[in-house]
């Protein structure tokens, strides 16, 4: 999960080789580790990404396919995360988030991914609403709404990602947060999912 840095640290993922085993669902993590609140991708966009990922030799492809709208923040307190995560779920609405071709983040991260082409100003909204509260912080990047399509591989492999989906266009119904927290040990765990509720 990042906002320019593609996916640093493993979701756990069920199944398949070379996937990250899950744990158990952390449902009393402690406070000091790490909350992350992301868009879960539903299928088929989920499965497409994973192969787009692993073509490309991504060592990260087991990741299940995401936008991450917070990352990082240091939690002190999961009760008052986890309402927070429920409260902003309960007031936003559903929406539809459609994403264009290819962008990179390099130099600065090796990173090629698809950016949101409808539904930025949502995504946007509400990655300000989450990250307020208990998940107030400093993030290491500036939020850029996306789904990555590989990280750390080859220049010549990210070149040709950029110009392979250049007319690729999907889109999916944003309609739950899922809410993952990470011990350190570099596994995001799940904490459940919450469903968008808004009018």
């Amino acid at each position: 999960m990042s906002g320019q840095a593609g996916d640093r640290l493993p979701f756990p993922s069920r199944g398949g080789e070379g996937e990250v085993p899950l744990p158990d669902a952390a449902s009393s993590p402690s406070a000091g580790w790490r909350a992350g609140v992301v868009l879960p991708l539903p299928e088929p966009h989920a499965a497409r990404l994973r192969a787009v990922r692993a073509g490309a030799g991504d060592p990260l492809a087991s990741v299940p396919a995401h936008l991450t709208l917070v990352t990082g923040a240091v939690v002190s307190d999961w009760d008052a995360v986890r309402e927070h995560v429920r409260a902003v779920a309960a007031v936003t609405p559903p929406a539809e988030v459609g994403f264009r071709g290819a962008a990179t983040f390099r130099p600065l991260t090796p990173v090629v991914y698809a950016p949101v082409a409808t539904g930025e100003r949502w995504c946007r909204s509400l990655h300000a609403a989450l990250q307020a509260g208990p998940l107030d912080g400093d993030p290491a990047y500036p939020f850029v709404p996306h789904v990555t399509l590989a990280h750390g591989v080859d220049e010549a492999v990210l070149d040709g990602l950029m110009e392979s989906q250049t007319g690729v266009e999907f889109s999916f119904r944003a309609d739950r947060l899922a809410l993952y927290a990470d011990a350190g040990d570099g596994l995001w765990r799940p904490l459940g999912e919450h469903p968008l509720l808004g009018a």
